[in-house]
């Protein structure tokens, strides 16, 4: 129980401090210089004063901190509150985007249905050209291979045509999700660094 009251009236107990120590430092200037009591209560008086001296600047001192603390913890809430607005945002940007292609995609997957397919049985594709397509979706340069190139290959024209629709809405989406990271993180540095 004394500590709970210590802990909270530390304040308090250093202003008391500090001015037992003065009055009583001023008090025995007043009282005969050679008295019994002076002599005794002079050395006391003087550290409870020189006590009180530093620990009020201690306090001071902790006390402004404290406001410091509290002050930055501020701006640290109200950056966090942009933050998540930045995000909503972004975050909404982004799915309305992908959203755009994706239904783009599905447009042209219908039209090629509609319209390609009609000409599939008169495009005839070479296995080079499959090759050719195959490569270069894994990055790498096509490799001719005696007697795999030759001819004419089984899939049909509506088929790559999806195969590369597929591959174009897959490729602009991950576009979209690039833009956002470097559009969220130069909002949010701005941000942060707004909070030093």
């Amino acid at each position: 129980m004394f500590e709970w009251f210590l802990l909270n009236n530390i304040s308090y107990l250093v202003h008391i401090l500090f001015i037992i120590g003065l009055v009583g430092s001023i008090i025995i200037k007043f009282v005969k210089r050679f008295s019994y009591i002076a002599k005794f209560a002079a050395p006391l008086f003087y550290i409870l004063f020189l006590a009180g001296v530093y620990l009020e600047g201690n306090l001071n001192g902790t006390s402004n901190y404290l406001k410091a603390v509290a002050a930055f913890n501020e701006k640290i809430k109200e950056a966090e509150g942009k933050s998540k607005e930045v995000n909503e945002r972004i975050k909404t940007v982004y799915v309305d985007r992908v959203q755009i292609i994706k239904e783009k995609g599905k447009d042209n997957v219908k039209y090629i249905e509609k319209v390609v397919t009609k000409y599939d049985n008169m495009c005839t594709l070479s296995n080079a050209a499959i090759g050719v397509h195959n490569s270069a979706s894994q990055n790498e340069v096509a490799r001719s291979t005696t007697g795999t190139d030759e001819g004419a290959s089984d899939v049909k024209i509506s088929e790559l045509l999806k195969t590369i629709n597929d591959n174009y809405s897959i490729y602009y989406q991950t576009r979209e999700q690039v833009i956002a990271w470097q559009t969220w993180y130069n909002e949010q540095k701005k941000i942060f660094e707004s909070v030093k």
